[in-house]
């Protein structure tokens, strides 16, 4: 198991204006839906912007922040 550790953003809102909570599921899912579709999607770590990462052959394998360097797998 790996790992990492971030200084916490405090200006980081995990809810809505309606003030409905983020779920973890909703965090993760709505970054892979992104990377997948061949975009950038917000990293649930930082933040920052979730690139996709390319296998040769598999096409779309997960994602790297380029800000933290977390990936999503």
């Amino acid at each position: 198991m790996t790992m990492l550790l971030v200084e916490h953003d405090c200006d980081v809102q995990l809810w809505g204006e309606d003030g409905r909570s983020a779920t973890l599921d909703d965090l993760l899912s709505g970054a892979w839906e992104g990377v997948c579709a061949a975009s950038t999607a917000v990293c649930p770590v930082c933040a920052g912007e979730l690139a996709p990462r390319w296998s040769a052959g598999a096409g779309i394998v997960g994602g790297r922040c380029r800000d933290c360097g977390s990936e999503l797998r």
